[in-house]
């Protein structure tokens, strides 16, 4: 009687408490297990760790929501749940193979591909409408389908591959999870905002093992792309949304694809990045390498500890200066602003790399910019310039910061 009485904020409060501690009883039993059967990761050339780390922390996460997601059946109002029962299903045992055994890229696509064709058989996880953006309103069935499965697949691997130091994909789960859930608050999709408060308070409990030096635990592959698919199909559900829903939160129909993407442009970011060096340098595109944002604040110097929490402190600056921006200038100074943000996040990344290929690029702009610089340098009185003014010139770089050289 008293539970029935209380209010959904209230309700929303225990499923913290109790996800949370649900998680944290459930991380080092699995650990414990994991160690007594030899399932651990065992470092390697491109590792961030020197030791031997379980990577079965994703079998919480899963046990975790599955319980949110029955738990809250009543409230789901779009009918979902068997249907996001099976799809995750079918991703954390993809995921759980994978770290038992790892398997080839294309088994791995298999997976995600049967896992998102179930989430498509449901409109309310598909884009159905551009709604007058060029001229388009209704999308054919078919094209809704292969657009929106598309976007759904890049999102898991989008998430899958920034989990690659301690926190990182956990602090990049809670900036995301949080947003959305606020969203989802005041549109009373109070289903969907359930599976945000989840996945917040689990990544919460998994960051105390995930950051611990003797209690280490990884979420593997079985939480990142569990994790991948629930935030991916969280995006979906917003994008899905009509003009009628989205007045709710102060923002205009046209204005949700510029602020999911600010919310996710840390795994958006990352793979875009990623993929252009791989292609520009005639790799194939699943190749493994250390191109990715964590390896650069790695290799300049940052713990994995400080590295994750500069990408959580971006993404939330990112976002929040964004949403204003949208609430009182609109969609055209919105953009402005975040192409602006996006220069300057492509710019650290490439200031702050020390990969030899970063080194070359920047001794080339250096060389360039030496040539077009050193009148207004040394002054017109110079006629002849040598080695040491191109010394001197680089200091002067230096100096300033321009290059970090």
């Amino acid at each position: 009687m008293l539970l029935n009485q209380l209010k959904p904020e209230y309700y929303l409060i225990l499923l913290f408490i109790g996800v949370f501690f649900l998680t944290y009883t459930l991380l080092p039993r699995i650990r414990n297990i994991s160690f007594k059967f030899g399932l651990f990761d065992t470092p390697e050339e491109r590792s961030s760790h020197n030791n031997i780390v379980p990577t079965f922390g994703g079998v919480a996460f899963y046990i975790a929501i599955i319980f949110t997601v029955f738990a809250y059946q009543k409230i789901d109002v779009d009918g979902v749940i068997i249907t996001l029962f099976t799809a995750l299903s079918i991703m954390f045992f993809t995921g759980l193979k994978d770290d038992f055994h790892e398997i080839s890229p294309k088994m791995k696509f298999l997976g995600q591909l049967l896992s998102v064709s179930l989430i498509m058989f449901h409109t309310e996880f598909r884009i159905t409408s551009l709604h007058g953006f060029l001229g388009v309103y209704e999308i054919h069935p078919i094209i809704s389908i292969i657009i929106s499965g598309f976007l759904l697949i890049g999102l898991i691997n989008a998430y899958n591959l920034i989990d690659g130091i301690d926190g990182m994909a956990s602090i990049t789960g809670i900036v995301v999870a949080t947003t959305l859930g606020l969203l989802f608050y005041n549109l009373e999709l109070y289903f969907y905002l359930a599976v945000c408060v989840a996945l917040v308070s689990m990544l919460f409990s998994f960051l105390r093992y995930n950051f611990s030096s003797n209690k280490k635990i990884f979420m593997g592959d079985t939480g990142s792309l569990l994790i991948g698919l629930i935030l991916g199909v969280l995006t979906m559900r917003l994008l899905s949304l009509g003009f009628e829903p989205v007045s709710v939160i102060a923002i205009s129909r046209s204005e949700i694809p510029l602020l999911l993407l600010c919310i996710l442009i840390i795994p958006a970011f990352d793979i875009s990045r990623v993929i252009f060096i791989r292609l520009s340098s005639k790799m194939p595109i699943f190749s493994p390498d250390r191109n990715h944002i964590h390896h650069v604040l790695l290799d300049a110097g940052l713990t994995h500890k400080k590295a994750s929490i500069v990408v959580g402190f971006i993404n939330t600056f990112i976002i929040i200066t964004i949403y204003f921006s949208i609430k009182y200038f609109g969609l055209l100074v919105s953009l402005g602003i975040f192409l602006i943000e996006l220069f300057f996040l492509i710019y650290f990344f490439f200031v702050i790399n020390k990969r030899f290929q970063s080194k070359k690029i920047k001794v080339k702009i250096r060389r360039f910019l030496y040539k077009i610089l050193r009148g207004f340098v040394f002054g017109n009185k110079v006629k002849k310039f040598t080695k040491e003014h191109r010394i001197a010139f680089n200091k002067k770089l230096k100096s300033i910061r321009l290059l970090f050289f």
